[in-house]
């Protein structure tokens, strides 16, 4: 048999494969093998790469003269300079997962990249803001990286967008500060069209918190109630929330009370304590029951998109 037949079934193999996730921690990473890897996949269309020790020059290697014309979906931790290289001869991506980026003044490459079929980003405020410019946007995932940029996630974020690119997202995951008492208040004025909200508490370790933004319970179901169209609502807190099921269930009837059209309801509470639970509240046919429960969820907005699509089926 002859080199080139023995290697049909190897580039029939390739060709096939669709989906690739590829992490490798330590140095050993050969940009070579992977980058000839890439090139013989030629109908990706779902690609992670988590390779942290992989230089700059290693991740221009590693993308240069790829082209994968059917690519939707990537996720990678590479420099936003290369990657916005990458981005710009993949129009067609839908989904943009993105890390932090190492510049801290100057404005982050990824601004200058039109994705105009993105419809799901997640990265850093400062980056996945510049790169908002797509009319299908509606789902947003903001990450902070910095204990300050916990403070004000919310108003960094919405500054940064125009009303009309804010106005189109339904669904989203942000982080808040534990001291923001008034999260619900400001989240309902700033995009009260949300569908599917994932509220996380971030903790801070340094300062003795004397109350949550849920701690008012009257002003954090008024404003919950104001997001007319929210169906999914997800918290995070290391707080524990509730003694046992009976108190959670007054906890969940209170908060939910005004809302005209709330059906699910995640609560992660204790988060990071040993034994932390998750709890998912199900409204259906005029009362709140509770689903699921488990001792260590993995904590994602797909989790709950998909939760609440079974429930509702």
């Amino acid at each position: 048999m002859t080199s080139s037949a023995r290697q049909k079934p190897l580039k029939r193999l390739a060709l096939g494969v669709e989906s690739l996730h590829i992490t490798i921690k330590d140095k050993s990473v050969s940009v070579m093998a992977l980058h000839q890897c890439l090139l013989r996949t030629k109908n990706l269309t779902d690609l992670e790469l988590a390779l942290p020790q992989l230089s700059t020059a290693g991740w221009i290697c590693l993308f240069r003269d790829l082209y994968l014309p059917r690519l939707r979906y990537i996720c990678a931790n590479a420099p936003h300079t290369t990657l916005a290289a990458f981005l710009m001869r993949h129009p067609r991506i839908t989904y943009l997962s993105v890390e932090r980026c190492n510049r801290s003044k100057q404005a982050c490459d990824l601004g200058a990249v039109s994705l105009p079929s993105l419809t799901a980003i997640t990265g850093p405020i400062s980056c996945i803001a510049l790169a908002i410019s797509s009319q299908l946007l509606t789902y947003v995932s903001v990450s902070c990286h910095r204990q300050r940029d916990f403070s004000t996630p919310l108003l960094d974020f919405t500054t940064k967008l125009s009303p009309l690119h804010a106005s189109r997202i339904t669904q989203l995951s942000i982080p808040f500060d534990v001291g923001d008492i008034h999260f619900a208040r400001h989240i309902s004025g700033a995009m009260p069209q949300l569908i599917l909200l994932e509220a996380i508490e971030k903790p801070c370790q340094q300062r003795i918190i004397q109350a949550h933004a849920w701690s008012n319970v009257v002003e954090w179901s008024r404003h919950l109630a104001l997001m007319k169209n929210l169906k999914t609502l997800g918290l995070l807190t290391s707080t524990f929330l509730a003694r046992n099921d009976v108190h959670e269930r007054a906890l969940v009837m209170a908060w939910t009370v005004h809302h005209p059209s709330l059906e699910h309801l995640a609560l992660w509470h204790g988060f990071g304590s040993p034994g932390y639970k998750m709890h998912y509240w199900h409204f259906f046919d005029g009362t709140w029951s509770k689903r699921r429960a488990c001792i260590d969820p993995v904590f994602n907005f797909f989790f709950m998109s998909h939760m609440s699509t079974r429930s509702s089926s």
